[in-house]
C-alpha cells in the first residue's frame, strides 16, 4: 500500500488477543498506514517490519503472553539505531499457520491454535504478592480509616512533560512526550492482562505500605507488562492515567477517584468557600458605624498616614477626612476597621530622630596642616596628634569627587576623624589659635531632623557699581559666602548617612566691575559613624607681600643703593579647613491616646 505522505509514522497500539479454541492475533497499529514486510527469521520466531514508522519511547517493552492459551509467547518491539523503520518481534511456543491482514492503520497477524499448553502459573517469576490477585475484593471505602484533613487535587506522584519544539507536529508531540517526574518508590514489575483495577490498588499498598481509599464508582481493567522493575508511584500514576482517575492526600490515606468525581468536589469546595465570603461580607454590612477621631503626632496626617488607611476602609462603607487644622484623621468604619487604622497610626507616627551638626571653619597654616598628619597630596595613616593620651585619627573617605586636583587648581578633599571626641578636636583647635597656626572663623551648630536639611552659611555682600546705557550707576552686590548644605540619614544600625553639599566664593580681582569670582564645589554622599568628625579641606589661599628696608637716601642711588637696603618677599599659604561632626538626638516615645 502506498505511504500518504512522506512524514514517518508512529507506532501508537500493540495488543494481544486471545481467542476462542487457541486462537489468538497480534494487533499493531500506526498514526497512518503504512507498507510492511512480514519475515520469517526462525521456525518460531517472525518479525513485521514497519516501514517510515518510529517507535515512542514508552512502547519499547515486550510484552508477555506465556500465560494464554496461545501460540505466541512474546511480543517485542525495537527501532533500530540510525532508521526510521520498527521491527516487531514475535517468538511462538510452536511453528503454526498465520494470516497477515492491513485494514486502514491497523494490521493484524492471526495465528492458528498451539498444541503446548500456556506456562504454568507458579512458573511465570511474578513478585511474592501474587496472592493479593487471589484474595476478595476490596474493601469499601467506608471501612477504612478516615481524615478531616483535606489537600488539593494534586499528589507528588503526578507527572509532567518535556515542553517540546513549536515546530513540531501534534502527533510528533504526544509520541514524543517524555516524564520527567522523579519518582521514589520501590521498585516492581508486573504483568497484568484484563485484571480488576482494584486488584491492581491492592497490589500497590501491600508493596507501599500507604492507606488506601476506593471510590465505590472506581471500576475497569488493567492490561500492563512491565518486565523491568519500575518505582511503584510511577506504577500509581500510569494506572490512574490510563483510567482517567485522580488521587487527593486526606490525612495519611491516598483516596482515589475519578476525576469528574474530585472536579465536582472541587468545584463544590470553591462554591462554599464563596458562599460563606458572602455571607461573611454580608454580616460586615450589617456591622454599626462608628466615627473616631485619631490625632496624628510626629507625621503628617495627609500624605503619610492617610494613603495607608484608605486602604483598609470597608468597600462602600468607611470614609476617611483629614483635619488639616490639628493633624488628626476622622474615621467612619466598623470597630475592627478603626482598630487596623490605630494599629497603622502606631506603627507609622513615630519620633522622628534629631541629628545635631556641630561644625569649625578654620583658616590654617601648612604647618597647622602637617601637624595634624595629612597632606592632601600624599596621605598617611596613624594617630598623628596627641593631647594627654588621646590621639586623633585620621581616615580618608571614599568620595565621588575627582581625584587630587592639578597644580594650580583648588578641590576639596574629605577625612574621617574615627573614634575622637569633637571636645578634643575643639580644643587643638583653640590650641592652634592661641599660637597663631589657626583662625577660627565660624563655630555653628544646628539641630535637624532626619532626611532634613540643616544649611550652614557664612559671607559677606561684595558692593559694585553698574552702569546703565544713558552713563548713570547704580549699586549692586553679589554674595561671597562660604555655603554648607547637609542632609542627614539616620541608618537602622545607628550610622549617619550624609549628603554634603559644599560651595565657596573668593573674589580674584576687587578692582574689576563687576567683581569676578572664583567657585569652588563639591557635591557628595559620606557615611560615617555617630559622633565622628568629617574635614574637608583642600582651599588654599596663597599671599604675596613684599617688604624694603635701607638707609634713607643711600638706598635710592642708582646700582650702589643695593649697598644700603635689602627686601623682603614673604609667600603666604593658609588653607580652609570644615570640621563637621554629626551626632544622633532620640527622644523617648511618648504613650498616645489613640
Amino acid at each position: 500500500m502506498p505511504l500518504i505522505d512522506n512524514k514517518p509514522a508512529w507506532l501508537n497500539r500493540i495488543d494481544f488477543s486471545s481467542e476462542e479454541a487457541g486462537k489468538s492475533a497480534v494487533i499493531i497499529g500506526t498514526t497512518r498506514p503504512v507498507e510492511y514486510q512480514v519475515l520469517k527469521v526462525e521456525d518460531r520466531r517472525l518479525q513485521l517490519k514497519l516501514l517510515e514508522t518510529r517507535l515512542p519511547e514508552y512502547r519499547k517493552r515486550a510484552l508477555i503472553t506465556t500465560r494464554f492459551q496461545s501460540a505466541v509467547d512474546r511480543i517485542t518491539p525495537t527501532q533500530p539505531p540510525k532508521t526510521n523503520d520498527t521491527i516487531v518481534a514475535i517468538e511462538l511456543r510452536e511453528a503454526v499457520p498465520y494470516a497477515v491482514k492491513q485494514t486502514n492503520n491497523i494490521i493484524k497477524i492471526n495465528f492458528s491454535p498451539s498444541s503446548i499448553p500456556p506456562k504454568p502459573y507458579e512458573d511465570a517469576k511474578l513478585p511474592a504478592w501474587k496472592k493479593v490477585l487471589a484474595e476478595p475484593g476490596v474493601k469499601p471505602m467506608s471501612e477504612l480509616a478516615q481524615t478531616s484533613k483535606t489537600t488539593d487535587v494534586s499528589h507528588e506522584v503526578r507527572k509532567e512533560l518535556k515542553p517540546v519544539k513549536s515546530n513540531m507536529s501534534l502527533e510528533e508531540r504526544v509520541m514524543s512526550s517524555t516524564p520527567t517526574q522523579k519518582y521514589t518508590g520501590e521498585k516492581i514489575a508486573l504483568d497484568f492482562y484484563d485484571t480488576d483495577i482494584k486488584n491492581v490498588f491492592r497490589i500497590i499498598r501491600e508493596i507501599s505500605g500507604k492507606n488506601f481509599a476506593i471510590d465505590k464508582n472506581v471500576t475497569g481493567k488493567v492490561t500492563l507488562t512491565l518486565d523491568k522493575p519500575v518505582p511503584w508511584d510511577q506504577v500509581l500514576d500510569l494506572v490512574l492515567k490510563m483510567n482517567q482517575l485522580g488521587l487527593t492526600m486526606e490525612g495519611d490515606i491516598i483516596r482515589i477517584a475519578t476525576i469528574s468525581t474530585l472536579a465536582q468536589e472541587e468545584k463544590l469546595k470553591q462554591e462554599k468557600l464563596k458562599a460563606e465570603k458572602t455571607a461573611l461580607n454580608q454580616q460586615k454590612a450589617l456591622e454599626p458605624l462608628l466615627t473616631t477621631y485619631i490625632p496624628i503626632n510626629y507625621s503628617n496626617a495627609k500624605s503619610e498616614i492617610l494613603p495607608h488607611v484608605k486602604q483598609i476602609l470597608t468597600a462602600n462603607r468607611g470614609k476617611v477626612s483629614v483635619d488639616t487644622r490639628n493633624n488628626q484623621l476622622i474615621l467612619t468604619d466598623t470597630a475592627e476597621k478603626i482598630a487596623q487604622a490605630r494599629q497603622i497610626v502606631r506603627e507609622i507616627d513615630r519620633v522622628t530622630p534629631q541629628v545635631i551638626i556641630e561644625a569649625r571653619v578654620v583658616e590654617a597654616t601648612n604647618t597647622f596642616v602637617r601637624d595634624l598628619g595629612f597632606d592632601w597630596g600624599t596621605i598617611s595613616i596613624g594617630p598623628f596628634y596627641e593631647i594627654g593620651a588621646t590621639a586623633i585619627d585620621f581616615t580618608l573617605l571614599a568620595n565621588n569627587l575627582p581625584s587630587t586636583p592639578a597644580t594650580g587648581e583648588i578641590g576639596f578633599n574629605f577625612f574621617k576623624l574615627t573614634g575622637t571626641p569633637f571636645s578634643i578636636v575643639d580644643a587643638k583647635l583653640q590650641v592652634s589659635e592661641r599660637e597663631g597656626k589657626t583662625n577660627i572663623i565660624s563655630s555653628p551648630k544646628i539641630v535637624t531632623l532626619d532626611n532634613k536639611k540643616a544649611k550652614i552659611k557664612q559671607g559677606l555682600e561684595v558692593a559694585f557699581l553698574e552702569r546703565d546705557d544713558s552713563g548713570g550707576s547704580t549699586v549692586k552686590f553679589k554674595d561671597v559666602d562660604l555655603l554648607l548644605e547637609v542632609t542627614p540619614n539616620i541608618t537602622p544600625d545607628d550610622r549617619i548617612s550624609m549628603k554634603v553639599f559644599l560651595t565657596k566664593n573668593e573674589v580674584l580681582d576687587p578692582t574689576v566691575s563687576p567683581p569676578t569670582l572664583s567657585t569652588n564645589e563639591a557635591d557628595t554622599e559620606l557615611l560615617v559613624d555617630d559622633g565622628d568628625t568629617i574635614v574637608i579641606g583642600g582651599i588654599v589661599k596663597s599671599s604675596l607681600s613684599a617688604a624694603e628696608r635701607g638707609i634713607p637716601g643711600l638706598r635710592k642711588i642708582g646700582v650702589l643703593g643695593w649697598l644700603f637696603k635689602n627686601q623682603n618677599r614673604t609667600e603666604t599659604k593658609n588653607e580652609l579647613l570644615i570640621f563637621i561632626t554629626p551626632r544622633i538626638v532620640k527622644l523617648a516615645q511618648k504613650k498616645q491616646q489613640i
